[in-house]
């Protein structure tokens, strides 16, 4: 099976482990599969298979781009889903409106498109995905949405390329990590 990449928005182990603890352990809901907490991010965009040429062009791109941004917050918002509304397929919890994250994420795009990337072009809809595939023997319900909530906020310092390893859990391994301010390791 062939690796996927995305790059995506990491989060603090903090917010990992209470994501964890606070939805994902109690699974509040009826999905076929939750998320390890390891595996919590926020995708900015989805590059599927990459050729070693591919890969080298994001890095070096990468760094070129990040060198020039500051760190910004992110507060976490609603939980939601896609789908259809009685059977969703993604359940996810959502980050408050944050211009400069919708900046990063057109100019990221911009950038995997010259390279010749493929892309979604559906907006840009920033979100943390909890669980997929809805199992229930009942119809799903937002209304069981507000039990939850949370608001947390964390600062975004860098951007993560990861790699999708499926046989794998956690699946999601660091390929390389593009600091703010030109400094990546």
């Amino acid at each position: 099976m062939q690796s996927h990449y995305f790059l995506a928005v990491p989060l603090p182990k903090s917010l990992k482990q209470k994501l964890n603890e606070t939805i994902i352990k109690k699974k509040p809901f009826t999905f076929n599969r939750w998320v390890h907490e390891e595996d919590l991010h926020l995708t900015l965009v989805f590059l599927g298979a990459c050729t070693v040429k591919q890969l080298e062009q994001i890095k070096m791109r990468m760094d070129s781009l990040l060198s020039n941004w500051t760190s910004f917050s992110l507060e976490l918002s609603t939980l939601g889903t896609f789908g259809t509304k009685e059977r969703p397929r993604i359940f996810w919890i959502g980050v408050k409106n944050q211009p400069r994250l919708v900046s990063l994420q057109q100019e990221i795009f911009a950038q995997c498109e010259k390279i010749g990337f493929s892309l979604d072009k559906r907006a840009f809809s920033p979100h943390i995905t909890l669980a997929r595939k809805w199992i229930g023997q009942r119809e799903y319900h937002a209304n069981m949405e507000k039990k939850i909530k949370a608001d947390d906020q964390w600062d975004v310092k860098e951007i993560i390329l990861y790699k999708s390893v499926l046989t794998e859990e956690p699946k999601y391994k660091v390929e390389k990590s593009f600091q703010f301010g030109g400094v990546s390791r």
